[in-house]
Protein backbone atom coordinates (compact mmCIF):
# COMPACT_ATOMS: atom_id res chain seq x y z
CA UNK A 1 0.00 0.00 0.00
CA UNK A 2 1.33 3.47 -0.87
CA UNK A 3 2.06 6.04 1.86
CA UNK A 4 -0.65 8.37 0.53
CA UNK A 5 -3.18 5.61 1.22
CA UNK A 6 -1.86 5.04 4.75
CA UNK A 7 -1.91 8.67 5.90
CA UNK A 8 -4.82 11.09 5.54
CA UNK A 9 -4.45 14.77 6.35
CA UNK A 10 -7.70 15.72 8.07
CA UNK A 11 -9.66 18.82 7.21
CA UNK A 12 -9.92 21.67 9.69
CA UNK A 13 -13.55 20.70 10.31
CA UNK A 14 -12.72 17.03 10.97
CA UNK A 15 -9.75 17.96 13.19
CA UNK A 16 -11.95 20.26 15.28
CA UNK A 17 -14.65 17.58 15.52
CA UNK A 18 -12.09 15.13 16.93
CA UNK A 19 -10.68 17.81 19.23
CA UNK A 20 -14.14 18.31 20.74
CA UNK A 21 -14.16 14.59 21.70
CA UNK A 22 -10.65 14.66 23.21
CA UNK A 23 -10.19 14.39 26.97
CA UNK A 24 -6.46 13.71 27.34
CA UNK A 25 -3.28 14.96 25.69
CA UNK A 26 -0.12 16.92 26.24
CA UNK A 27 0.61 20.63 26.45
CA UNK A 28 3.99 21.88 25.26
CA UNK A 29 5.57 25.32 25.38
CA UNK A 30 8.99 26.94 25.40
CA UNK A 31 10.22 29.26 28.13
CA UNK A 32 13.76 30.67 28.06
CA UNK A 33 14.66 28.35 25.18
CA UNK A 34 13.64 25.19 27.04
CA UNK A 35 10.70 23.13 25.80
CA UNK A 36 8.43 21.66 28.45
CA UNK A 37 5.68 19.08 27.94
CA UNK A 38 3.04 17.92 30.42
CA UNK A 39 0.09 15.50 30.28
CA UNK A 40 -3.28 17.15 30.86
CA UNK A 41 -6.95 16.22 30.98
CA UNK A 42 -9.03 18.62 28.93
CA UNK A 43 -12.48 19.63 27.84
CA UNK A 44 -13.11 21.52 24.62
CA UNK A 45 -15.32 24.51 25.37
CA UNK A 46 -17.77 25.59 22.73
CA UNK A 47 -18.63 28.09 21.40
CA UNK A 48 -15.44 29.66 22.78
CA UNK A 49 -13.20 27.32 20.78
CA UNK A 50 -10.96 26.80 23.79
CA UNK A 51 -9.26 23.80 25.35
CA UNK A 52 -9.69 24.04 29.13
CA UNK A 53 -7.68 22.24 31.80
CA UNK A 54 -7.02 22.54 35.54
CA UNK A 55 -3.61 23.07 37.10
CA UNK A 56 -1.96 23.54 40.45
CA UNK A 57 0.50 26.40 40.94
CA UNK A 58 3.89 25.55 39.48
CA UNK A 59 5.94 25.68 36.30
CA UNK A 60 3.20 24.21 34.07
CA UNK A 61 0.77 26.94 35.09
CA UNK A 62 3.33 29.75 34.98
CA UNK A 63 4.98 28.59 31.78
CA UNK A 64 1.75 28.07 29.88
CA UNK A 65 0.52 31.52 30.84
CA UNK A 66 3.73 33.37 29.84
CA UNK A 67 4.68 31.42 26.70
CA UNK A 68 3.88 33.20 23.45
CA UNK A 69 2.39 30.00 22.04
CA UNK A 70 1.39 26.65 23.46
CA UNK A 71 0.80 23.43 21.58
CA UNK A 72 -1.71 20.77 22.58
CA UNK A 73 -1.19 17.30 21.11
CA UNK A 74 -3.42 14.27 21.39
CA UNK A 75 -3.46 10.76 19.92
CA UNK A 76 -6.17 8.14 19.67
CA UNK A 77 -6.14 4.51 18.59
CA UNK A 78 -9.06 2.81 16.88
CA UNK A 79 -9.60 -0.53 15.19
CA UNK A 80 -7.18 -0.40 12.27
CA UNK A 81 -6.38 3.32 12.53
CA UNK A 82 -4.81 5.99 14.71
CA UNK A 83 -5.31 9.74 14.78
CA UNK A 84 -3.04 12.55 15.87
CA UNK A 85 -4.17 16.12 16.55
CA UNK A 86 -2.09 19.24 17.08
CA UNK A 87 -3.68 22.52 18.23
CA UNK A 88 -1.77 25.77 18.56
CA UNK A 89 -2.73 28.95 20.34
CA UNK A 90 -2.28 31.17 23.33
CA UNK A 91 -3.02 30.15 26.91
CA UNK A 92 -4.34 32.22 29.77
CA UNK A 93 -5.33 31.61 33.36
CA UNK A 94 -9.07 32.14 33.80
CA UNK A 95 -9.77 34.74 36.45
CA UNK A 96 -13.15 36.44 36.12
CA UNK A 97 -16.13 35.12 38.00
CA UNK A 98 -17.99 34.41 34.75
CA UNK A 99 -15.01 32.51 33.26
CA UNK A 100 -14.56 30.42 36.38
CA UNK A 101 -18.28 29.56 36.61
CA UNK A 102 -18.34 28.50 32.95
CA UNK A 103 -15.14 26.43 33.40
CA UNK A 104 -16.57 24.73 36.49
CA UNK A 105 -19.61 23.63 34.48
CA UNK A 106 -17.38 21.94 31.86
CA UNK A 107 -16.53 19.12 34.28
CA UNK A 108 -12.76 19.01 33.75
CA UNK A 109 -11.38 16.09 35.78
CA UNK A 110 -7.62 15.99 36.43
CA UNK A 111 -5.82 12.68 35.90
CA UNK A 112 -4.11 12.76 39.30
CA UNK A 113 -6.10 13.34 42.48
CA UNK A 114 -4.05 16.33 43.60
CA UNK A 115 -5.55 19.75 44.32
CA UNK A 116 -5.80 21.74 41.10
CA UNK A 117 -7.68 24.98 41.56
CA UNK A 118 -6.58 27.04 38.57
CA UNK A 119 -8.33 26.86 35.21
CA UNK A 120 -6.35 27.50 32.04
CA UNK A 121 -7.82 28.04 28.58
CA UNK A 122 -5.97 27.56 25.32
CA UNK A 123 -7.56 29.65 22.58
CA UNK A 124 -7.20 27.43 19.53
CA UNK A 125 -5.88 29.48 16.61
CA UNK A 126 -4.92 26.50 14.44
CA UNK A 127 -5.60 22.78 14.51
CA UNK A 128 -4.33 20.02 12.27
CA UNK A 129 -4.85 16.30 12.26
CA UNK A 130 -3.79 13.09 10.55
CA UNK A 131 -5.34 9.65 10.39
CA UNK A 132 -3.05 6.65 9.96
CA UNK A 133 -4.00 3.17 8.83
CA UNK A 134 -2.39 0.70 11.23
CA UNK A 135 -1.41 -2.87 10.67
CA UNK A 136 1.58 -4.97 9.76
CA UNK A 137 4.96 -3.27 9.67
CA UNK A 138 6.03 -2.51 6.11
CA UNK A 139 9.26 -3.82 4.67
CA UNK A 140 12.13 -1.29 4.79
CA UNK A 141 12.60 0.73 1.61
CA UNK A 142 16.40 0.44 1.80
CA UNK A 143 18.32 -2.71 2.57
CA UNK A 144 20.64 -2.23 5.52
CA UNK A 145 24.10 -3.74 5.55
CA UNK A 146 25.52 -4.76 8.92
Amino acid sequence: MEDDQLITVLSDEESRRLLRATTFGRIAFAVNGRVEIYPINVVFSEPDGEIVFKSAPGFKLAGASIAKEVVFQSDALGDGFATSLVARGGARVLSTEAELERAEQLGVRPLIATPKNEYVAITVAEVSGRRYITGEEAEPLIDTVA
